[in-house]
């Protein structure tokens, strides 16, 4: 029950503070200063005289100072200067001895300074709080200035980035066009697609806020794109995946490890002459007892499979390799292997540490 009650002060609390301050900083009207000022003098006055028979001696200013206080935070300085002397000199006529009267009396002297005192006091602290919250204003208002100018320069860098990385891919695209050496042609393919898959992610990361992206959106963008770069019309993507969320330093490297496996699957494993199909499926299971998502990266093709003796440690395809030493990267597992039906299996099994998220 004490806890429940606990948050609803404090929710009361700030709620009751930010008005003051609202208050405090707000702009009033010359028009809306007068008003104000003369209700809280006609008000306070009333209400001195109407306590005046309940009162002990010795209390003229008892209404006043709520009177003043009010108007400093909800007026203004200067109509709360201006209600505190009209006030003073109302306490002074009608409250103190002799009454009706502005005779000057050790007595009235006293009370006269301490009501000054209590007064400039108030001004000082409320003027000072005021200073204080406009101050803090401006501080958030230049916070968040340079927040937007970080989040645009970070959006704007990002987009540089992935304009210059397209540039560099359409320039090897190009010169793959001028190659008539197959192999060498492959390759220029191979590093465009490579490029166009970083481009791809830094375009995901234009917002600075977003740490994670979700990988089965991701890795759909990606493969469509290496089909496209290889420019494999007749290869069909039969792809599904499982949501999983990858944070950035995982996210290229998976990337970049389903691009090398679909191009080794277009190069070796789509039959010339005919339609063929490369199914790709990523799986996420249960979380491990230590918390981190076990996941599976499997990505089949119709081809004629493995060659004989293959072993993919010893493998000299460059494509193998980036993909090999990426999936250590994951401190993942990387195997290939014949699938039952023909063609070849690549299978890469990794796990996504949530804390990395």
């Amino acid at each position: 029950m004490t806890n429940a009650a606990a948050p609803d002060r404090r929710t009361l609390s700030d709620k009751l503070m930010q008005g003051l301050g609202a208050a405090l900083l707000a702009r009033r009207s010359l028009r809306h200063q007068v008003v104000f000022a003369l209700s809280a003098i006609v008000l306070s006055t009333a209400l001195r005289f109407a306590l005046n028979d309940a009162l002990p001696p010795g209390f003229p200013f008892l209404t006043f100072f709520p009177a003043v206080m009010l108007t400093l935070v909800f007026s203004s300085l200067r109509s709360g200067l201006a209600v505190g002397v009209a006030c003073g000199v109302i306490a002074w006529y009608f409250f103190i001895e002799p009454v009706r009267s502005l005779a000057i009396t050790p007595g009235a002297i006293v009370a006269l300074l301490l009501y000054a005192l209590i007064i400039a006091t108030d001004v000082v602290f409320i003027t000072a709080a005021g200073r204080a919250l406009e101050q803090r204003m401006a501080a958030e208002q230049r916070a968040n200035a340079l927040a937007t100018s970080r989040s645009l320069m970070f959006s704007e860098l990002q987009h540089r980035i992935s304009n210059n990385l397209s540039t560099v891919a359409a320039l090897l695209r190009l010169q793959s066009q001028l190659v008539a050496d197959e192999t060498a042609r492959q390759a220029l393919v191979a590093s465009q697609t490579r490029i166009r898959s970083i481009s791809l992610l830094q375009r995901r990361l234009h917002s600075p806020d977003l740490q994670t992206l979700d990988a089965a959106e991701y890795l759909r963008e990606v493969l469509h794109d290496v089909v496209e770069v290889t420019g494999a019309g007749d290869v069909d993507l039969d792809f599904s995946a499982d949501s999983l969320p990858l944070p950035h330093d995982t996210a290229v490297p998976l990337g970049l490890i389903a691009s090398e496996l679909v191009m080794n699957a277009i190069e070796h494993g789509a039959p010339e002459g005919r339609d063929t199909e490369i199914t790709v499926r990523l799986t996420v299971d249960a979380a491990s007892p230590d918390g981190r998502i076990p996941a599976t990266l499997r990505i089949v093709d119709q081809g004629p499979g493995l060659p004989e003796g293959f072993d993919l440690e010893t493998s000299d395809s460059l494509g193998l390799i980036v993909a090999r030493q990426f999936a250590t990267a994951l401190n993942g597992q990387l195997t290939l292997a014949k699938g039952k039906d023909g063609g070849t299996v690549a299978r890469l099994d990794f796990l996504i540490d949530p804390t990395s998220i």
